[in-house]
């Protein structure tokens, strides 16, 4: 009996150390965002702010950390995007597909035309 438990005990711990789940690590812009959503909802504020550059932590503060669990919801939807900026002050931003383990390249799905009353918003 003593042999039996003793084979099931290392078994169970040969599975659970061959296990290849990895923690997420923000090394994307998704994963980033992601992470950044799991602790919004999950109120961990001082792992929210460990996603930000060095020096620029305090930039959302505790309450509006708190204020932004109030708008999550179960589910999120993730996209990603890069702003180009013209020397002229013009911006374009370019949405692009998600990119999965298939692809080596990222596609664009669509480019607008920032408006001048939105152009605010990425010149903080």
């Amino acid at each position: 009996m003593k042999k039996i438990f003793i084979l099931h005990l290392l078994f169970v711990l040969l599975l659970v150390g061959c296990n290849n789940d990895k923690a997420m690590k923000p090394d994307t812009p998704t994963n980033a965002a992601t992470l950044m959503e799991f602790h919004i909802s999950s109120q961990n504020y001082s792992a929210f702010q460990s996603l930000f550059y060095e020096g620029t932590e305090e930039n959302v503060s505790k309450s509006t950390f708190q204020q932004f669990n109030e708008l999550s919801t179960q589910g999120a939807d993730l996209k990603t995007y890069e702003l180009i900026t013209f020397t002229n002050g013009e911006m374009l931003l370019v949405e692009f597909a998600p990119k999965s383990k298939d692809e080596d390249k990222y596609k664009t799905v669509n480019v607008k035309e920032v408006p001048d009353s939105m152009k605010i918003l990425f010149n903080q």
